[in-house]
């Protein structure tokens, strides 16, 4: 029997839904990218102004999600899921009638209050639903909502953006991110889980050894994908004289080859060492990064950024399943908590990456700013290996219970 025929009615429902509320919630992330240009001319933002647009949904995202990942494991996965949602259609519908820079800011900002609810949420829920051998699977599965939003995003974006006016694509976010929450609504059950004392705290998880190598991983590639997002746009308009339909394919086929590499290396997380794989994933990416600065064609472009997006996805598909089992075995499901954490280290890893790529670049040209990032991962790198070697006992691979949930 294979593995999606064990999967119970419940199971199902609960991993499509969360599929679909990752997708959109990227899908509004990054239908926003071809739409830069426009809000950058037309309010005549400065860079500044721009680093605190860009910034303000990380901001909200790190600000929020340890309230939200206790409120989840409190109060339960649903409530907190249609929560989000609807705070994701306030947030499109600013997008909408925004007239002011503060407006978008704004809009921005309750974008990323929404992530850390159903983000939060949804990756809790998914622990609860799937356990054992499963669970690597299912994450990286989920994780095709990721890519599958950042990929259809930012081409829908920059297509809605020519075909209509700068709201075009708003409207049609808002539209199925209303039907998501209609079907979550009828269709949406969470499995019994039982009453369970408070446990310490998003924080309280980093000092787990362990946790605190997954945050760092999680830093290292966040940092290195967003860093990229105000970068190249304006790099590859410049050189390349991109439209904003052609950046969108480039962020497009980016994030496909994230999502067709990520099922891979979660279930791969299940049966060997995920740390090892964290930081073969980091190589990956340290490698790669300076060569999309240094081609002289745009087939070469693209093709580098989908070896850095496999890269990316491979690097982070294990962290989640890796997070669940650790929950399992020493922190009682307290799995909210342990995906509001994540969600955390992602957030700060988008503040840090345009704020990084804008000093670099200000100091030296792209392609140095991007080798140098380049050695500081690799760096981190081998002081990963060094650690592992070291302390073998600590970082081998982590099994979660067998047992399912009860649903």
């Amino acid at each position: 029997m294979s593995l999606f025929q064990k999967f119970t009615r419940t199971q199902w429902i609960g991993l499509g839904l969360v599929i679909s509320i990752l997708f959109i919630d990227m899908l509004l992330y990054s239908i926003f990218i071809p739409v830069v240009p426009y809000f950058t001319e037309a309010y005549q933002m400065s860079s500044t102004t721009l680093g605190l647009l860009f910034g303000s949904y990380a901001a909200a995202l790190f600000l929020m999600t340890p309230m939200f990942g206790r409120i989840t494991d409190r109060f339960g996965r649903r409530k907190t899921i249609m929560l989000g949602l609807v705070c994701m259609i306030g947030a499109t519908m600013l997008f909408v009638f925004s007239q002011t820079t503060g407006t978008l800011i704004l809009a921005r900002f309750i974008q990323g209050l929404a992530a850390a609810a159903s983000w939060t949420a949804a990756l809790a829920l998914l622990a609860d639903l799937f356990s054992g051998a499963m669970r690597g699977t299912v994450m990286g599965i989920a994780m095709t909502g990721i890519s599958s939003g950042s990929l259809l995003g930012a081409p829908i974006g920059g297509w809605l953006f020519e075909v209509g006016d700068h709201h075009t694509p708003f409207w049609f976010a808002a539209a199925i991110t209303a039907v998501i929450f209609v079907l979550a609504l009828l269709f949406l059950r969470e499995p019994e889980r039982r009453e369970r004392q408070a446990s310490g705290g998003t924080f309280s998880l980093l000092r787990h050894r362990t946790v605190l190598f997954i945050a760092v991983v999680i830093l290292l590639a966040e940092t290195t994908l967003t860093l990229l997002e105000p970068l190249l746009p304006n790099f590859m308009t410049e050189r390349f004289q991109m439209s904003p339909l052609m950046l969108g394919l480039l962020f497009g086929a980016m994030t496909l080859s994230y999502g067709c590499i990520a099922p891979i290396g979660g279930t791969l997380a299940s049966r060997g060492n995920p740390f090892k794989l964290m930081l073969i994933g980091l190589t990956g990416i340290a490698v790669t990064l300076p060569l999309i600065a240094v081609v002289d064609h745009i087939v070469l472009v693209f093709v580098v950024g989908c070896l850095i997006g496999a890269a990316v996805g491979f690097t982070l598909s294990p962290t989640l399943p890796t997070l669940g089992a650790i929950v399992d075995r020493d922190t009682d499901g307290d799995y909210g908590v342990a995906y509001a954490l994540f969600n955390m280290i992602h957030a700060v890893g988008m503040m840090l990456g345009p704020i990084a790529g804008g000093v670099l670049t200000d100091l030296m040209s792209v392609t140095t700013a991007l080798v140098v990032i380049g050695i500081m991962i690799l760096a981190g790198v081998f002081s990963g290996f060094v650690l592992i070697r070291t302390k073998p006992a600590t970082f081998t691979a982590i099994r979660s219970p067998q047992a399912g949930a009860k649903v």
